[in-house]
């Protein structure tokens, strides 16, 4: 078995399998993220990725390097140029500005702490001098819990881990070729659905299995404390907070024991209270509710009711207890619980000197109207709006300053400048055009879909978010382009190596509206020779190129991310857009197939194949279902 494991080594079958690889650019050592990670825990195309970044092997002496850890929120979707992540290095860069800091973001949407160790042991290899760990949603959903879709769970810690090594093999990858050949290990997910995927596993309160998710939680974290001491690396651990009062629970479902004729005098008193609440009489509402609570009170739709009822008239103490209450009864377990955040403070205080808490929790609370965390600080249930990441870079920040108080005693430290949200948001180019684009991907892509259909209020909250767009748009109307660029260049000018700000800049200029599409160009140029290994950029400004007719070099954009990432629908797209242009319709066909492949709900996809079909007189069908 070893000599097989070394030859398929030695003739570089199959892909990477750490978090981070090596490449040489102009004779210099860099590292950077691997996008085939995630193949260890996910099925290929339902695979995540990090954001790009790439930093030096050899860290020079003068970096303080920081590696944060975590799931979608810790990576900042739907947007990670404005997660907690960057406002903390603009923390940094601001308050010590002799200093020199990498911030470096390995989180990634869909993982557990069962993947961020593995990710943990490979940064170990890079001198890390913190890790920020910011971990909790995903436990249940994520690999190996008892809600996902990904992977069976599985009770023994032991067992676990050795599947998770085993995955890391180049023999495993060759098996799993070969079962992939004979169809036997295609799974049934043929592409990403989002938090729609897990809708059906539901997980109680009271499921015995969620013990094995909170003793594999603590025991993963005690794992991560022991490198982290072994290795003298410090560890800032930040609990995870959720939206409480504008985010209803996914999923309610009764307790198993209910008896027929209990559940139907449930709802009756339950319709009772509803229809009290609706009439605005909420003290009436309250007393049905807590009726039902007698019979039911694991309902978790019931304890969102009754906290709505306790806020209108003023008792936030008991709305507190019950949005909390209605959180821990959600049968969809999409945002931490109790016991994960009991579990994360008991080993971010484990080891003196090597673990620290940021108690994000009582930082929302304090921030949030009446101590209930709401819109105020949430884009949705979990993710973070720029006021929310604000609030967690600033608790985590409190924590990193002791640490290196210690380590730049000698070094200039700016005391008198206040570091506010706004502050951060003009260095990171936070501006409106931003935040609508920000609010139209969690309206489109997150609240129109499920589970968030299924949540109480859905309209209202449609409703709510239109009228925020509107607001936003009227405001983008009435500036002068030149006003925003002038946002992005002055970030720029406080962060000219920032390449995500070059990004960002690239996008806006792109904009139809704006359309300056040559100076995009040149931002995507410079995003490109700071992460070279990236497909995304290679496919946005071939879009662009596209735009001032300069096709072939677009293709030649197009080309190069799919040799990169062969998974990226939208460069088979964009491609199918050329040769469609270029009279070419077969290969255009061939690149539609391709896009809808991967991203079978691709719609512009199988309009522009429905065209050309269309305009042959072919009576080929394209099948929409998937749409």
């Amino acid at each position: 078995m070893n000599k097989l494991e070394l030859t398929l080594r030695i003739f570089h079958f199959g892909y990477p399998s750490t978090a981070l690889i090596e490449s040489n650019i102009d004779g210099s050592n860099y590292i950077h993220e691997n996008s085939t990670f995630a193949y260890r825990f996910f099925p290929k195309r339902l695979a995540r990725e990090f954001i790009p970044l790439r930093f030096e092997a050899n860290k020079p002496d003068d970096v303080f390097r920081i590696f944060v850890l975590g799931g979608s929120a810790a990576q900042g979707t739907p947007d990670a140029a404005f997660s907690f992540a960057r406002i903390l290095d603009v923390m940094l860069q601001v308050r010590y500005p002799d200093s020199n800091f990498e911030v470096l973001s390995l989180a990634m949407p869909a993982i557990n702490s069962h993947v961020v160790l593995e990710i943990a042991k490979d940064c170990i290899n890079y001198n890390p001098d913190l890790f920020v760990v910011y971990m909790g949603n995903n436990e249940v959903i994520g690999p190996y819990g008892p809600g996902t879709v990904l992977t069976p769970i599985i009770s023994n810690i032991s067992l676990l881990r050795l599947e998770i090594k085993l995955k890391a093999t180049k023999l495993y990858q060759l098996l799993a070729l070969v079962l992939e050949k004979l169809n036997i290990l295609n799974s049934q997910n043929n592409s990403w659905k989002g938090m729609e995927m897990f809708l059906e596993n539901q997980v109680r309160l009271k499921d015995p299995r969620l013990e094995i998710v909170y003793n594999n939680f603590d025991d993963n974290l005690g794992e991560l404390n022991k490198i982290s001491q072994e290795n003298d690396i410090k560890i800032i651990y930040s609990n995870v907070a959720s939206n409480l009062k504008d985010s209803p629970p996914f999923n309610s479902v009764h307790r198993k024991d209910i008896k027929l004729s209990d559940q139907q005098r449930w709802d009756k008193i339950y319709s009772s209270g509803i229809a009290y609440e609706k009439a605005g009489d909420y003290r009436k509402a309250i007393e049905k509710y807590l009726s039902a609570t007698s019979i039911d009170s694991e309902y978790a739709n019931l304890q969102f009711r009754l906290g709505q009822c306790y806020s209108r008239i003023g008792n936030f103490t008991e709305a507190s207890k019950s949005y909390i209450y209605a959180r821990e009864y959600d049968a969809n377990r999409f945002r931490a619980d109790k016991r994960i955040n009991e579990i994360i403070q008991t080993r971010a205080t484990a080891i003196k000197g090597t673990t620290f808490f940021a108690n994000a929790l009582a930082r929302f609370k304090e921030k949030s109207p009446n101590g209930i965390a709401g819109n105020e600080h949430f884009l949705e249930h979990v993710h973070l709006n720029f006021e929310g990441n604000y609030l967690i870079a600033e608790t985590i920040f409190e924590q990193i300053e002791p640490i290196l108080s210690r380590i730049f005693k000698d070094k200039k430290i700016n005391e008198f400048i206040q570091i506010s949200d706004s502050f951060c948001a003009d260095y990171l180019a936070y501006n409106t055009y931003e935040q609508h684009r920000i609010l139209n991907m969690v309206l489109n892509g997150f609240i129109k879909q499920p589970p968030f259909t299924n949540q109480l209020f859905h309209m209202e909250t449609i409703r709510y978010l239109e009228d925020e767009l509107d607001s936003l748009q009227q405001i983008i109307q009435a500036l002068d382009s030149n006003s925003t660029i002038h946002t992005y260049e002055y970030a720029l000018r406080k962060r000219p190596s920032d390449w995500m700000l070059h990004y960002k800049y690239a996008g806006y200029l792109s904009d139809d509206d704006v359309h300056k599409y040559r100076k995009a160009v040149d931002q995507y140029q410079f995003v490109i020779n700071a992460v070279p290994h990236d497909p995304n950029t290679f496919v946005m400004r071939g879009a662009v190129l596209a735009k001032l007719g300069q096709l072939g070099e677009s293709l030649n954009d197009n080309r190069k991310a799919l040799k990169m990432n062969p998974t990226i629908a939208e460069a088979y797209f964009n491609s199918g857009l050329i040769y469609q242009k270029l009279k070419k319709e077969k290969l255009a066909i061939e690149n539609y197939e391709k896009t809808i492949y991967y991203d079978p709900a691709h719609s512009k996809a199988y309009n522009n194949l429905a065209y050309i079909f269309s305009h042959r007189g072919n009576s080929q069908k394209v099948d929409t279902s998937s749409i």
